[in-house]
């Protein structure tokens, strides 16, 4: 499912520094996996070009013809 095409959409987007998010090939579908203390440890001017990267992300994998979730672990206590 994740193709050529895709992994090349994926890593032509440049992320935020100090975040990165990871693709998990399924069957049917990708998962974006997002690091919830990766999100935790932003400040709020670097929140929105995370935001901005994981919805990047989406769109480009999307464009390239995959069904893209967006999900992220559980905060550990």
């Amino acid at each position: 499912m994740y193709t050529l095409e895709m992994a090349t959409a994926f890593k032509s987007i440049v992320p935020p520094e100090n975040f990165k998010v990871v693709i998990l090939e399924n069957n049917d579908f990708l998962t974006i996996l997002i690091d919830p203390e990766d999100i935790e440890a932003l400040s709020d001017e670097q929140a929105e070009p995370a935001v901005k990267y994981i919805n990047d992300v989406k769109k480009a994998l999307e464009n390239e013809g995959a069904i893209v979730f967006v999900v992220r672990d559980v905060l550990k206590d």
